[in-house]
């Protein structure tokens, strides 16, 4: 039975903030979706190479943030978002290493001849 006398249990709680925390993250799934899954297949990768547990951890956090900083250049050449997720996987399976490998060779290439 309810008493007048006794305070709310929660006063300040809006039980609206659940439903305003589900819709952000619906909102922003296929970032999540694609950075998760880039990290889960990057920290697997490492693993199963040997790798040390903190190159493993490190190199799963920058295949998730490769995969997160290339979402806007997937929309700005009209592309859905949810290629993120294949782009992500394919980073995470390569590597940051090869990633990076070919990116210096391609600036060397492209731009690096003309700076020396």
């Amino acid at each position: 039975m309810y008493r007048h006398d006794e305070p709310d249990a929660m006063p300040n709680k809006d039980p609206s903030n659940w439903h305003a925390l589900i819709d952000y993250i619906m909102s922003a799934w296929p970032q999540i979706y694609a950075v998760g899954l880039a990290m889960i297949i990057a920290l697997v990768r490492a693993i199963h190479a040997g790798g040390r547990p903190m190159k493993s951890v490190l190199e799963a956090v920058l295949c998730g943030s490769l995969t997160l900083s290339l979402m806007p250049l997937l929309e700005y050449f009209g592309f859905a978002q949810n290629m993120a997720v294949a782009l992500g996987g394919a980073i995470a399976f390569l590597g940051v290493e090869w990633l990076r490998d070919k990116l210096d060779a391609l600036y060397e290439k492209l731009i690096g001849r003309w700076l020396k």
